[in-house]
């Protein structure tokens, strides 16, 4: 399957029954809401997604199982430059469309808790539960984003270089006063 056969919505029940696969690259221009924090051209910046679903016929459970990695340059909270932040998920998703399927699940599972699809909300009631699954995947990445991205070692933009602090300690005039006290006593 190529990029540009990448579904972007599944029937999760109906696919993981069929073993459905996909692994590629796909541009970081699909996901819309990590290409807003990134900075510069985001044109050459790719993703390699693999996934897979698979059935718990047994607790109706489908898993979501997947790896995804890319680079994404985002503006340093220090220095504002730009730093490049490696993104990389192994996830193991439940897929569940009724919210008692919930306490089957380990405690420590993830789970996604399918809403009603737009045939449901028309009065179709039948209609199979689909899922976003560009969204699921985009979810695990911004997931790994850091709240305040920066490079290891940097300087500041708005605060003085240590040199110029280590000066401005020197000239401070409240120095002068500290050596009179000591000269009074």
């Amino acid at each position: 399957m190529s990029a540009n056969t990448f579904p972007a919505q599944i029937e999760p029940f109906k696919w993981a029954e069929q073993g459905f696969k996909w692994s590629g690259i796909l541009p970081l221009s699909r996901f819309v809401r990590i290409s807003r924090e990134a900075v510069g051209s985001i044109d050459d910046q790719l993703i390699n997604i693999d996934c897979k679903l698979s059935m718990d016929a047994y607790h109706r459970i489908v898993w979501l199982d997947g790896h995804v990695e890319t680079k994404v340059s985002v503006e340093c909270q220090r220095c504002l430059d730009a730093v490049d932040i490696e993104l990389v998920s192994d996830f193991h998703l439940a897929l569940v469309d009724d919210e008692s399927l919930i306490e089957r699940l380990d405690e420590d599972a993830d789970f996604i808790v399918l809403g009603e699809s737009e045939a449901t909300t028309k009065g179709d009631y039948d209609a199979p539960a689909t899922a976003d699954l560009l969204a699921l995947i985009e979810d695990e990445l911004l997931l790994l984003m850091p709240l305040s991205p920066k490079h290891d070692a940097c300087e500041h933009k708005h605060q003085p270089a240590a040199q110029e602090a280590a000066e401005e300690k020197r000239d401070n005039p409240f120095d002068v006063l500290a050596g009179l006290k000591g000269k009074l006593n």
